[in-house]
């Protein structure tokens, strides 16, 4: 009998966190299909992630490029504290940037900025060390998703699901991946993002740290590695021009669209005939975050004024208005 009680116990633990987490959504069906898609470039890229070259980061250049190259990531914007040197070491994807302290007049921390050429981005937004604390010039971007702090804040849940994770761990390091997903509370940020009245752009960001770093011969052991942030969020570029080299790629940053995005194909937006077309990789729930408008559907298309934030969700399963298993599949801003 208690080995009954341990294995339905057991049983039920192991359902939970398969269908966690559950959200009640009013959406309406959506059955239709592109007449036809637009000439469109997408590149993929990652931001806030530190080398050797930070005091508190081990990993190489040549990680990030190699683990870049088996991800399929076309640009990657490092961002070491107080330096760029990994300038020095630039090869394929890579691009340097920094990350810097911002104080105020009287020397009071007052902000954490990504620089990347003329391009700036508060970091830790949500973060209250970091918050930032000055005017928000209208041009900076807002790192909306920060991986890390993300994470973090949901460590005592994740100690929760800690057994049901190792369990998917035995069949695939991408299972306990897809898993983690599920505790990146995207719809969270976004309203937090709404209530500060602001307009600047987002994107998400890794701020990814290597902190066990093993090299033999034949041995390369980093943790966390970088393909395994890589596959848990990235961020598309959506260009109606061809991306060349690095400068036409940070150009396009200020003039395009950008999708942070939970999976390895983009979600695709763009505006014609007077309607916003939405194109996701999958089916899902879209969510007009500031309004709670709902849609189920493959493809969405909604009139052009629409603006706002909108996200999309994948699910394990349905019940009415409850879908259950929920997992963030992207996330955009239309300006």
């Amino acid at each position: 009998m208690i080995l009954i009680l341990l294995g339905l116990s057991l049983l039920l633990y192991l359902l939970f966190w398969e269908l966690y987490p559950v959200k009640r959504i009013k959406a309406k069906a959506l059955s239709l299909v592109p007449e036809k898609l637009p000439d469109l470039y997408v590149y993929s890229f990652e931001i806030h992630l530190h080398t050797q070259f930070s005091y508190d980061s081990l990993g190489k250049p040549e990680d990030v490029i190699r683990s870049a190259r088996e991800e399929g990531i076309d640009f990657v914007i490092t961002t070491d504290h107080e330096n760029d040197h990994i300038r020095h070491f630039l090869e394929g994807p890579l691009i340097a940037g920094r990350e810097v302290k911002v104080h105020d007049e009287e020397g009071r921390l007052a902000g954490d900025l990504l620089e990347v050429g003329n391009i700036r981005v508060v970091a830790h937004p949500f973060k209250d060390k970091y918050r930032w604390r000055l005017e928000l010039p209208e041009d900076y971007f807002f790192e909306l998703i920060d991986l890390k702090d993300a994470l973090l804040e949901r460590k005592y849940i994740l100690l929760l699901a800690l057994p049901w994770l190792i369990l998917r761990g035995l069949f695939s390091v991408r299972l306990v991946l897809e898993g983690l997903k599920k505790f990146i509370k995207v719809e969270d940020y976004a309203r937090r993002y709404l209530k500060m009245g602001i307009k600047n752009p987002v994107l998400g960001g890794l701020d990814h740290h290597v902190k066990v770093y093993i090299r033999e011969v034949g041995i390369r052991f980093l943790l966390p590695n970088y393909r395994h942030s890589f596959y848990l969020m990235r961020n598309f570029l959506i260009s109606k021009r061809e991306v060349k080299n690095r400068e036409d790629f940070l150009r396009a940053l200020r003039e395009d669209s950008l999708v942070i995005a939970f999976t390895e194909k983009p979600t695709l937006f763009w505006t014609e005939g007077g309607y916003l077309h939405i194109l996701p990789p999958k089916a899902c729930l879209l969510l007009k975050v500031s309004s709670h408008e709902a849609y189920r559907g493959d493809y969405f298309l909604l009139d052009e004024g629409c603006k706002g934030l909108y996200m999309g969700y994948t699910y394990r399963w349905s019940l009415g208005n409850l879908y259950f298993g929920l997992k963030p599949l992207f996330l955009f801003l239309v300006r």
